[in-house]
C-alpha cells in the first residue's frame, strides 16, 4: 500500500474521528473548514488520493458517502472496525396489507456496520400496515432490502404485483406462487406463475430497525 503524505494522513485520521464521534464522515466543506483548505478542489485531490491509495471509498454523488478501508496506522486511540460504514437510503414506504404503490421518498438515510446484517444490503423501506406483524415487522419499521433477481421459499420479499408494492413472505408450489402474509386478519395474495401478469421481486429483507420511543412517529418525517 502506497505511503500517505503528511496531509494525507491527517485528513484520514480527522474522518476517522469524525465517524467515531458521530457515526457518519464529514462532508468536503467540513474537511476544507478544518483544515484551512483554500477550495473544495483541494479537499477531492486529497480524498482522491487516498482512494487510490486504498485507505478509503467513495460513493459518486453524496458528499458524505466515505468508507474507511483501511486507516493511517497512527495511535489515535480509535478502533478502525467501528468506522467502516455503509449508507442505506431510506427509498420509500411499503405498505404491510393490502399492496399499494410505493412512495418514493428523497434524502433520508442511515450508517451502519457492513456486517451488522449478515449480507450487503441496498436500501431501506419504511413500513406502512400491520400485516406482518407475526414476524415481527411493525407499523413504522424500517426493513432492510438486497436487490435479488431470485428467493426461497420462506423468504420474506418486497414484491411488485401489477404495479403496486408489498411485503410477504414468499412460497412457490409449482405454477403456484403466493405471497403470505404474516397475520391471520389478512389471506394470502395467490396467483399462477404462467399468465400474464405484472408480478416482479424488488428485492428480499435482511434486517428489521426499529424505534421504541416515539412510536408512530415516520422515519422519513
Amino acid at each position: 500500500m502506497d505511503v500517505l503524505t503528511t496531509r494525507q494522513r491527517e485528513i484520514l485520521d480527522y474522518l476517522l474521528e469524525h465517524l467515531a464521534m458521530k457515526g457518519y464522515p464529514p462532508t468536503i466543506r467540513e474537511i476544507r473548514e478544518t483544515f484551512g483548505l483554500s477550495s473544495n478542489r483541494g479537499v477531492v485531490d486529497h480524498l482522491n488520493a487516498l482512494e487510490k491509495k486504498g485507505f478509503i471509498r467513495r460513493k459518486r454523488g453524496s458528499s458524505r458517502a466515505i468508507e474507511i478501508i483501511h486507516d493511517s496506522g497512527s495511535d489515535r486511540g480509535i478502533d478502525p472496525r467501528q468506522n467502516r460504514v455503509l449508507r442505506y437510503p431510506i427509498a420509500g414506504r411499503i405498505v404491510a396489507g393490502d399492496s399499494a404503490p410505493l412512495v418514493e421518498e428523497n434524502g433520508g438515510g442511515f450508517l451502519f456496520d457492513p456486517g451488522l446484517f449478515g449480507v450487503r444490503g441496498d436500501f431501506l423501506l419504511e413500513v406502512k400496515g400491520d400485516s406482518m406483524t407475526g414476524d415481527h415487522i411493525l407499523e413504522g419499521d424500517l426493513v432492510v432490502v438486497k436487490r435479488v433477481d431470485r428467493c426461497e421459499n420462506g423468504d420474506t420479499v418486497v414484491a411488485m404485483i401489477d404495479g403496486e408494492a408489498t411485503v410477504k413472505r414468499y412460497y412457490r408450489d409449482g405454477n403456484e406462487v403466493e405471497l403470505r402474509p404474516a397475520n391471520p386478519s389478512y389471506g394470502p395474495i395467490v396467483f399462477n406463475a404462467d399468465k400474464m401478469q405484472d408480478c416482479g421481486l424488488i428485492g428480499i429483507v435482511i434486517g428489521v430497525i426499529r424505534r421504541y420511543s416515539m412510536r408512530g412517529r415516520p422515519f422519513s418525517g
